[in-house]
């Protein structure tokens, strides 16, 4: 098995940086914007509900991506402690 590297590890956290951003952004956009969801200019009620628990599924997933962008960075960060402190076992 290959051994990690703390240069593995940065490139991890950056990945994890870079969804993290795009997550955020996601949720900015349509939480500032959920009047377009939830205001859905139609007079049908079904494409209403629609257009509105689309909003909703939305946030959900960018809060849900966002969360666990964050418990994976704090895994990383656990990770790369050991790594510099010399316990991690690649065995």
């Amino acid at each position: 098995m290959k051994k990690f590297n703390l240069d593995q590890v940065e490139e991890a956290r950056i990945v994890l940086d870079t969804i993290l951003g795009l997550s955020q952004t996601i949720n900015d956009l349509v939480e500032n914007d959920i009047a377009l969801f939830s205001e859905y200019p139609s007079d049908d009620e079904g494409e209403k509900w629609q257009a509105k628990r689309l909003g909703s599924k939305l946030l959900a997933l960018a809060t849900a991506t966002i969360n666990t962008t964050e418990k994976a960075q704090n895994q990383i960060e656990l990770i790369a402690s050991e790594l510099l402190k010399g316990g991690v076992n690649n065995d």
